[in-house]
C-alpha cells in the first residue's frame, strides 16, 4: 500500500468526487441549492457514468418521494441518484432488483432501508438508508435513525434491514489494504473503567479506592457481589447500544475496537490453579459482543476489531485489565495463564469468522515492562497459529512493550509473505511525561517532530507490516489554559500524524459518563460536537 501524508488521507486515494453539476441538481429536487464543497461520505462515492446523468436525473426525482423522511440529510439525493428506477413508479425494492450495477464502474452495492416504530417529532417515521459500495471504488454512508436502547439478544437478527442485496462490508476493504481504520474505542463498556463511568450509578456499594482497581476487586470487595455484578450488567446493556454504533457510522467512521476481559468467554479450560476466577466477574457478557459484531455493526457497515484487553494474570496490572492482584502483572508468569489467552482468541476468532464486520483481534493491550518479552513474542506467533487453523485470516495486531513503542522495535517480526494481516500497534498519548513541556513544545516538537519523525521512520522501510493507532486523544497534561487556538493547532498536528498510519487509527474513547454537555477530550461524541474539532477529525480536513 502508498504510503500516504498529512495532505493525503487514507480514504483519498480511493475517492471519487461527484461531479459538482449532479450534486446541485440532486439538491434542487429537495429544495435546497447549495455550493458548499461535497461533504466527507460524497468525496468517498464511486461515480463515473457522467454520459448518462440525464438518465440518473429521472431516477432522482422518482427517488424523492421515497427519502422524504430524510429531507434533513441534505446528501441523500445524491446518495440514492446511484441506484436508478426503471420509471417513476420505480420502489426502492424495485430499484435494487433491477438496476444493472455495473454501468457505474462499482463491483457491489447495497441498499438498506430501515422504518422502526419510532416516531419522530414531526409524527413521521424514523427512517435509515445505507448505501455502501464496493471500497477498492470508495465508499460512502449516509445515515439517519432512531434506535432503542436495548440490546440484542446473542445472534438475533437486526430488525433493520429491509432489503439488501450484494453488499460488500466496508471490513473487507479495510482488512485487504485499500481503506484504512477511521474509527474509535467503545471504552469502559465490556471492561468497565471506573475513571470513565464513575458517574454511574452501578458503583453504588463499592467505594472509589476498590473499583479504581477494575471489575475484579470491585466485585470481590463489596457488600453484595451480585448486586454489583447485576448493576455490571446493566451498564453493559445500556452505556453502548446501537444508536451509538449508528451515530458513529453517521460521523464517518468505519471501525470500532472493543475491549473485552478474558472471563467473557464463560469458561477456562486452562485453571490448573483451580481458583476459577473467571467466575467472580460479570456473567453473560458475550451477547453484547455478539450483538455488535453480528447485528449492530453489519447493519451500519462498521468494522469491529476485538482487543484483548484484561488477560488472565493481567499484562499490566492496570485497572483495565482488571487483575485479582491491583498493580502487579503475572500474565507470562505462568504458562496457564499465556494458554488460557491463547484460547480465548481463538475462540472469538472462531465465532465470528464468517461475520462481515469482524475484522479481527488485537492480540493483547499494552503490556508493560514486568511482561517476559520473548514469551510475549512466542505468544504473539502461537495465537497466530491457533487463529489461522481456524481458517479465519483476520487481522491480528500485535503490540510491543508499553515503553518500546518505536519505529526500532517488531521491525522484522511476523512480517509477510510468512505471516498475513498483521498489524503492529502502538499508543502514542501526550498526557504522562509531559507534565513539564511548555505549550509550544507539546505541539512544534513532541508532535510534529518527534511522533511525526517515529511514524514516518516506520513508514519509510521497504518491509513493513501496516502501523496502527489503537488508542490516542486529544487529551493534554493541563495544557493551553484559556489558549483555544493553540489547543487546536495541537489536535490539528495530531489529526495529520495519525492519517499517516498505514492501518489506520481508533481514538480513545467513544464516550464516558458526564459527558452529554460538556467538553471531554477523552470522548469523540463530546469532540465532534465541536465544530473546528470535528472538521479537522474528519478524512477529507486533510486533504487541500
Amino acid at each position: 500500500m502508498a504510503l500516504r501524508t498529512s495532505v493525503e488521507s487514507p480514504l483519498r486515494t480511493v475517492s471519487k468526487p461527484i461531479p459538482r453539476y449532479v450534486n446541485r441538481l440532486a439538491l434542487q429536487l429537495r429544495g435546497r441549492v447549495r455550493t458548499a464543497r461535497p461533504s466527507f461520505s460524497q468525496l468517498n462515492f464511486p461515480f463515473r457514468a457522467r454520459f448518462k446523468h440525464c438518465i440518473m436525473l429521472r431516477r432522482l426525482a422518482c427517488l424523492a418521494a421515497t427519502v422524504a423522511a430524510l429531507s434533513a440529510n441534505p446528501t441523500v439525493a445524491t446518495t440514492f441518484a446511484t441506484l436508478g428506477g426503471d420509471n417513476g413508479a420505480s420502489t426502492v425494492a424495485q430499484v435494487a432488483a433491477t438496476d444493472d450495477v455495473s454501468q457505474y464502474d462499482t463491483s457491489s452495492q447495497t441498499t438498506q432501508v430501515n422504518t422502526t416504530g419510532s416516531a419522530l417529532g414531526d409524527g413521521s417515521t424514523a427512517a435509515q438508508v445505507t448505501s455502501s459500495g464496493n471500497a477498492d471504488q470508495g465508499q460512502t454512508q449516509q445515515q439517519q435513525s432512531s434506535s432503542g436502547s436495548a440490546p440484542a439478544e446473542a445472534g438475533s437478527a437486526s430488525n433493520s434491514t429491509l432489503l439488501q442485496q450484494n453488499s460488500t462490508h466496508i471490513q473487507h476493504s479495510i482488512r485487504n489494504g485499500d481503506v484504512s481504520s477511521v474509527g474509535v474505542n467503545l471504552g469502559g463498556w465490556l471492561v468497565a473503567e471506573h475513571w470513565m463511568t464513575s458517574a454511574g450509578d452501578f458503583w453504588q456499594g463499592v467505594s472509589d479506592e476498590d473499583a479504581s482497581k477494575g471489575e475484579y476487586t470491585a466485585i470481590t470487595k463489596a457488600a453484595d457481589p451480585d448486586t454489583i455484578r447485576s448493576n455490571l450488567d446493566y451498564h453493559h446493556g445500556t452505556f453502548i447500544t446501537e444508536s451509538d454504533i449508528a451515530d458513529i457510522a453517521a460521523a464517518g467512521l468505519n471501525t470500532v475496537r472493543v475491549p473485552v476481559g478474558y472471563w467473557i468467554v464463560g469458561f477456562d479450560d486452562h485453571d490448573t490453579s483451580g481458583e476459577a476466577a473467571w467466575a467472580q466477574y460479570s456473567n453473560g457478557t458475550l451477547k453484547y459482543l455478539d450483538a455488535l459484531v453480528t447485528d449492530w455493526a453489519k447493519t451500519h457497515n462498521v468494522a469491529v476489531l476485538i482487543s484483548m484487553h484484561a488477560a488472565k494474570g493481567s499484562q499490566n496490572g492496570a485497572d483495565h485489565s482488571s487483575p485479582c492482584d491491583p498493580g502487579s502483572s503475572h500474565w507470562s508468569a505462568y504458562d496457564e495463564n499465556v494458554a488460557n489467552t491463547i484460547a480465548m482468541a481463538t475462540f472469538l476468532a472462531d465465532r465470528y469468522k464468517d461475520e462481515d464486520a469482524f475484522l479481527g483481534i488485537g492480540l493483547l493491550n499494552e503490556p508493560n515492562a514486568s511482561t517476559d518479552e520473548d514469551k510475549l513474542y512466542a505468544y504473539y506467533e502461537a495465537a497466530y497459529a491457533a487463529i489461522r487453523e481456524t481458517g479465519n485470516d483476520c487481522v491480528l495486531s500485535v503490540a510491543p512493550l508499553l515503553y518500546k513503542q518505536s519505529p526500532d522495535t517488531m521491525t522484522d517480526f511476523m512480517q509477510a509473505p510468512a505471516y498475513s494481516n498483521v498489524w503492529v500497534e502502538w499508543h502514542p498519548y501526550f498526557v504522562w511525561g509531559y507534565e513539564d513541556t511548555s505549550d509550544d513544545d507539546l505541539t512544534n516538537t513532541a508532535v510534529k517532530v518527534n511522533f511525526q519523525n517515529s511514524v514516518s521512520q516506520w513508514n519509510a522501510r521497504e518491509s513493513h507490516n501496516r502501523l496502527f493507532i489503537g488508542e490516542w486523544s486529544f487529551a493534554t497534561a493541563g495544557k493551553f489554559g484559556g489558549d483555544q487556538e493553540g489547543y487546536y493547532a495541537f489536535c490539528q498536528a495530531m489529526v495529520d500524524v495519525m492519517y499517516q498510519a498505514g492501518a489506520g487509527f481508533t481514538f480513545w474513547s467513544w464516550r464516558l459518563y458526564g459527558d452529554e454537555a460538556d467538553f471531554n477530550a477523552w470522548s469523540l461524541r463530546s469532540v465532534l460536537r465541536d465544530d473546528r474539532l470535528n472538521a479537522m477529525f474528519a478524512p477529507s480536513s486533510t486533504q487541500s
